[in-house]
This record gives structure tokens, C-alpha cells and sequence, in this order.
């Protein structure tokens, strides 16, 4: 059975207006619930709400080694009630205990994803809740943006999580660059200021720029998913080298040597103050002892290079069910390392892990093979189609950058290749034929574009390249219009893994006339190419056009930095004010006059139209061919997980598997 008919890739459009305060002029009052976004004609059964824990919590407090559970929530208008999924499907009631066994990454971000609480929480539709803050409001001209925090709220350690903790991360931690982290766009205020930051009052800050700061630039960020640290535990970490003057937080007075040597006493090992500083306010969930707001803190003792590590329900975490269960429902999230090929399927397999990923060829067989013991799961993806290439559109040889800008030499390129023939050799027929677009279900598709160019047409595509201007020589190549060789090199980057496919292409470029080669090389010396200009094409670019939209990233639809391949030193220009570069003309420069337009509008509905705008001239163009539509990524989970929905949305915008909502997940037996 072809994986596309296991599987329905739905991703459902981005940029729908958000029910929330940031897509609206006026203020809104504080919520008492943030139930997410049910779907149109699904409403959530009403039950009765009754504050509930877990029994090994409820034993605990017995033991007078844990206040009662009303007193390590919020007040109970500010907790967050979790009634349906990030689809808008309604959430079971689950059933408390069990570990969750999952396979460990081993990245900085690998702990995080399950269990990390941002300020807002997207939908898979785009919109969003507020989520860490209770609600939030700006004024008339976006010039401020104030947060309001949920009354009663605790870190896990039980001290009080209020404004404090908010000035503090931003003054003692942020803004003197602590964290390693102060390039958050989110939070400039032109070109070299920054935001003021208030504190209202125990629970309210407010954030001040000079200059009108959109919610897409502010609030939906994705650079800016917290602004708060544990100012009690980390106070004697700061170091007064480089404090930041504020109206909240004095001098530490504390010198690099003696804040490693405070560290090391609570168990955190590190030998600089960049290293430390990095760990303790950026990569928290990392070091065991720092309190979180997280559903889950890293266990005692454990850490995330061991070969097993644990992650213990958070006893002050501040969601409950629609019945009033404090949540999580599951004890501990297991991560386990595997060391060899095939490892986790055969843990899987065995029961002893409950979800892995796995790739589109194996996931047929084994479904087959476990039968009701497994499930699939699909995260759709938000890439604009698989295989893409592209070409430097800013060559330094005159002759290539024509030839690559002439819209004929790029169709010449899409239709010399049997897409159905390349998706058997490399998905296994599990990819459709497609273009470089939007999926399907994903804001801005388009059928005619998603086929267009696609019709294998060799013919054609020798006609074009003649018109083109080349010239066939007696090797069986095309040649320049003045005789000289026509070689195009397609770069690669190791990392990618798109070795093994080149060969594929390759045979149907050279079958049109196009007389090519293969260049393969670390990330590190791939970028430096790029970086200098020294390029032709490339199989597989490090940015590629694609994402959920610009509400995701800016960066891969319009050349307004060198960021992405398909634009190179276009995008150079705009990111220097011109001051080196290329400057682009005609549809590449349209993408700037209309994203300059989205950019300047709080209007949600007229940035739809300028993204689609934007879109129409990546139809017309296609600067980068794909060659196969885009493939999803693939989870197996064990048939006792409940509320894992199917059909999500993988991207870093959602914070990939947060998604899933690990907080209500539950397992039967």
C-alpha cells in the first residue's frame, strides 16, 4: 500500500486571522480559560471542573512534603484549561501515571521539545492562545505591548513565577547578551535600540518601543518564545561585568570567577561565563535544578547525554483538563539512546519504547507486521516540495547568470526529468510528481502550480534551450552562443544526504544537452561558497524557498538578507542598504516593494493578500525547481498513547514536536 494512502498530509492555512488581542486595536479582558481553537460545528462536552492530581502527588502532600494542589496552581480563573488538541479536536479525559519511552536525539534541544511553554501556543490553523501569559494588549499605534501573567503562578521549585521574573530576564539576562541570545528581532527597536521594558505590577508588565512593533514582528516571532528566568535561583550566576542599568536590578557585583564557582555549587560545571550563561538562561531545560514552567523538569542526577534520561512530571505545572485534573497525566518522559541501525524499531517493536520516528519506507511493513499494537502518525511538512535545485541568479560569469535568469533555460530544467520515474528510484512511488509551491491544505496552494513544468517533455526542453541561445556541440552538449563550454557543477552540502540522489538527475540534465557535475562538501565550506559568490547550482540548498509562510520566516520568500541560496547576493543588497551586492530588478524586486508593504500593515486580511501577492511571483518565476512534492515526517506510536493527534504541522514556528501537546498525553493498558 502507497504511504500516501495511509496517510493525509493536512496543513491548514497559516495566516487565518487570530481570535486574540494581537489582531485587534483594543484591549481585551483576561480570559478565565484558553481552550484553543475548536473546529466549526465541534463543541467541547461540558464537565464538571474539579481540581484533581495525580496520586503520587496527592501521596506526597499527605506526607507534608508537598502543598495541597490548590495551592500550586494558579487562582482558578488564571489556570489554563486544556479541552482540545492543536487541531481543535476535543481532548479525552486521561487517566494518571506510566512513563513515556521515547528515543533520544542527544541535541541541546532535544529535551525541550515535548515540554517547552512559550508566551503564546499555536494551532495548526495558525491561530494562537496565549499560553505562559494569561492574556496580552497593545495600544492604538503598537507602540506598547502589555502581558499580563497569571495570578499564583510557580516555578517548579514552588517560589512564585510574577513580573520579577520577567525584568529580571530581560535586564540581568538578556540585553547584557547573558544568554547569549541578544539578537531577538523581536524585541529591537530600530536598528540599534531596544524595547523598555515596566513592571506594572506583581502580575503585569509592559513592553515599550519608539517605533510601531506589529504583532507579526512581536508577539508571533518566532525568536521570542520566553522572556522569563528564575531570578531567585539564578541571581548569584550574574555577573556585574556588563549589567545593563534598569530601574529593577542592581549590580551583582559578582566577578566571572565567583559566579562559576556559585554555579558549580548548585551542581552546574562550566568553564566560562559564555558557557554558563548560555546554559543556565537559554538552554535551561538542560541543567537539573533550574526551575522551570515547563510540564516536565530534567530528573536529579540525570543529564541529556546519558544513556538514559529522565524527565519528572513538574508538581506546579499550571494546566489541568477540562475536569479540573492538574496535568500532565504521564510520570516521567523516558529519553533512550540507541547505538546501532534499526535499534529503535526493534525497541519499538519489543514495547519498550512507546514512539519512534521512521522513514516512509519502512512504515508499511511494519504497521503490517505490528498490527493494532502501533499506530502512524504524520507531521505534514511545511517544505515547498522535495529535490529542489536552484542557481546563482548573481553569477559572477555574465554568461551563466543569463542563462540562469531566462525563465526558459529553468523550465528546460523541470521538464527534462521523469518526476514519476525519480519518485520510484527515490520514495518508492510514495511521492507524488510536484513543483516547487505550497502543499496542499497549506495557505497559498495552488493545483496549477503544484503541476506546472511537471510534464516529462524532452522535445520541449531542448527547443528551449535553444531559444535560449545555446548551441549544441559535437560532444552531444550545449555550448554558449560564442562557443565556449557549458558546465554547470551542482553543490552539496554533506549533511544534507543528497549525494545518492545527484546521480538520478544528472542522467536526465545530460540526456537534454546539459553537461553537468557533482561538487560535495561540509556545511561549513558549502556556506564560505556562498558566502563568496562562488557557485553555479545547487541539489538540496540549506534554505530553500518554503515555510509555513512569512508569519514563519521572511527570509526564504523574499531576498532581504543572504539567507537564502535562490537569491544569493540579491539579498545582500537589501541586507546592506546596497552598500555591496546585487541589486535586483524586476520580479525580484517586486518581492521587496511588496513585502516592505506586509511589513508595514497590522492589517492580518492585507498581509494574506501581500503573502499571496508574493506567492503569485514565485509561480510565475520558479527560481528553485522541485521535483517531487514535499515528504512529511513519520512517527510510530504504541496503540496505548492517547490524545496524540494525527495530521500536525512540523515546523520551528510550532516548536516541531510541541505540538503534540506531551502534557495530555495518557497510556492505557
Amino acid at each position: 500500500m502507497k504511504l500516501k494512502k495511509l496517510v493525509s498530509l493536512l496543513l491548514a492555512g497559516v495566516m487565518v486571522v487570530s481570535c486574540l488581542t494581537a489582531c485587534t486595536p483594543t484591549a481585551q479582558p483576561p480570559v478565565s480559560e484558553n481552550p484553543g481553537s475548536e473546529k466549526p460545528g465541534s463543541e467541547v462536552p461540558e464537565v464538571e471542573w474539579k481540581l484533581a492530581e495525580s496520586p503520587v502527588l496527592g501521596a506526597l502532600v499527605t506526607e507534608g512534603k508537598l502543598p495541597a494542589v490548590a495551592d500550586r496552581l494558579p487562582k482558578t480563573e488564571d489556570i489554563f484549561i486544556s479541552k482540545v488538541d492543536a487541531k481543535g479536536d476535543t481532548l479525552s479525559i486521561g487517566n494518571y501515571g506510566g512513563d513515556l519511552n521515547v528515543i533520544s536525539g542527544g541535541g541541546s534541544w532535544d529535551l525541550s521539545r515535548p515540554v517547552l511553554e512559550s508566551i503564546i501556543r499555536y494551532n495548526t490553523d495558525g491561530s494562537y492562545v496565549p499560553n505562559v501569559i494569561k492574556s496580552f494588549e497593545h495600544n492604538d499605534t503598537y507602540t506598547e505591548w502589555t502581558f499580563h501573567l497569571r495570578e499564583g503562578m510557580k516555578w517548579s521549585d514552588g517560589n512564585d513565577f510574577n513580573a520579577d521574573d520577567i525584568t529580571f530576564w530581560y535586564y540581568m539576562c538578556h540585553l547584557n547578551n547573558f544568554d547569549t541570545k541578544k539578537s531577538w528581532t523581536a524585541l529591537k527597536d530600530g536598528d540599534d535600540a531596544w524595547a523598555t521594558l515596566e513592571k506594572v505590577d506583581e502580575y503585569t508588565v509592559k513592553w515599550k518601543f519608539n517605533n510601531p512593533k506589529l504583532a507579526a514582528d512581536f508577539i508571533e516571532n518566532g525568536d521570542f518564545k520566553w522572556c522569563w528566568a528564575p531570578s531567585h535561583y539564578l541571581i548569584d550566576m550574574i555577573p556585574a561585568n556588563g549589567h545593563v542599568e534598569n530601574p529593577y536590578w542592581e549590580s551583582t557585583g559578582l566577578s566571572d570567577e565567583q559566579v562559576l564557582i556559585n554555579a558549580k555549587a548548585k551542581g552546574i560545571d562550566k568553564a566560562t561565563v559564555k558557557d554558563l550563561g548560555k546554559a543556565v538562561s537559554y538552554y535551561f531545560w538542560n541543567e537539573d535544578g533550574i526551575p522551570t514552567v515547563n510540564s516536565y523538569v530534567l530528573k536529579a542526577g540525570n543529564s541529556k547525554d546519558d544513556q538514559v534520561c529522565t524527565l519528572e512530571r513538574n508538581p506546579y505545572y499550571w494546566k489541568t483538563d477540562a475536569a479540573g485534573n492538574q496535568l500532565p497525566y504521564i510520570d516521567n518522559i523516558v529519553f533512550n539512546k540507541t547505538s546501532a541501525d534499526g535499534q529503535d524499531q526493534l525497541l519499538f517493536r519489543s514495547g519498550k519504547i512507546d514512539i519512534i520516528g521512521i522513514a516512509m519506507q519502512d512504515i508499511a511493513t511494519t504497521l503490517e507486521d505490528m498490527g493494532t499494537a502501533a499506530e502512524l502518525r504524520t507531521f505534514a511538512s511545511s517544505n515547498w516540495g522535495s529535490y529542489q535545485i536552484t542557481f546563482n541568479y548573481t553569477n559572477k560569469d555574465p554568461k551563466y547568470a543569463e542563462l540562469f535568469n531566462n525563465i526558459k533555460f529553468r523550465e528546460a530544467m523541470s521538464i527534462a526529468v521523469d518526476r514519476a520515474q525519480v519518485s520510484q528510484v527515490l520514495a518508492d512511488g510514495f511521492l507524488d510528481p510536484g513543483q516547487c509551491c505550497p502543499a496542499e491544505g497549506n495557505f497559498g496552494y495552488d493545483a496549477d502550480w503544484d503541476k506546472k513544468w511537471t510534464t516529462y517533455d524532452v522535445a520541449r526542453a531542448k527547443t528551449l534551450l535553444e531559444e535560449c541561445g545555446l548551441v549544441m556541440g559535437d560532444d552531444g552538449f550545449y555550448n554558449f552562443a560564442d562557443g565556449t563550454d557549458l558546465l554547470i557543477p551542482f553543490y552539496m552540502y554533506v549533511e544534507a544526504g543528497n549525494a545518492g540522489a545527484y546521480p538520478v538527475f544528472e542522467q536526465y540534465w545530460e540526456a537534454i544537452g546539459i553537461d553537468c557535475a557533482s561538487k560535495e562538501y561540509e556545511v561549513a565550506a558549502f556556506d564560505g561558497e556562498i558566502d563568496n559568490n562562488d557557485w553555479y547550482a545547487i541539489l538540496g540548498p540549506h534554505t530553500s524557498i518554503g515555510g509555513l509562510s512569512l508569519r514563519d520566516r521572511v527570509a526564504p520568500f523574499v531576498p532581504i538578507q543572504q539567507a537564502a541560496e535562490w537569491y544569493g547576493e540579491f539579498g545582500t543588497w537589501y541586507g546592506t542598504n546596497g552598500a555591496s551586492g546585487v541589486e535586483p530588478t524586476g520580479d525580484m524586486a517586486k518581492l521587496l516593494e511588496i513585502y516592505e508593504k506586509w511589513n508595514s500593515t497590522p492589517d492580518s486580511a492585507k498581509r494574506d493578500e501581500y503573502t499571496l501577492e508574493i506567492y503569485k511571483i514565485h509561480k510565475d518565476n520558479i527560481w528553485s525547481i522541485a521535483y517531487l512534492q514535499a515528504a512529511g515526517s513519520y512517527n510510530l506510536i504504541s496503540a496505548k498513547i492517547k490524545n496524540y493527534p494525527d495530521n500536525l504541522v512540523s515546523a520551528d514556528l510550532y516548536q516541531y514536536a510541541n505540538i503534540v501537546h506531551y502534557e495530555t498525553l495518557y497510556k492505557v493498558q
